[in-house]
């Protein structure tokens, strides 16, 4: 079961669309950012994973009142997983 949220104006949309993407603690320490135009939500940023990614869309996607959702948030790449070069 999905829940929907009900919406009167553009302003509303984007407050819900700020509450979608700061409820969760995996965006505490993450840059993303929005841009609403008419029904449509451009997600752009940087997230630390593809699960967060995925859930930034996810939120957003079930605001009711949000049409559809451009994720464009890149995915920052763990430095612990780059292999390490020795100059030995």
């Amino acid at each position: 079961m999905s829940t929907h949220i009900t919406i009167d104006s553009a302003h509303q949309l984007s407050e819900l669309i700020k509450k979608a993407i700061s409820s969760s603690e995996l965006f505490a320490n993450q840059s993303v950012q929005y841009h609403v135009e008419q029904e449509q939500v451009v997600l752009t940023g940087i997230v630390g994973s593809y699960y967060a990614k995925q859930l930034a869309q996810e939120s957003v996607s079930r605001i009711q009142g949000v049409r559809q959702v451009h994720n464009r948030l890149t995915v920052a790449q763990d430095q612990m997983s780059q292999p390490i070069l020795s100059t030995n």
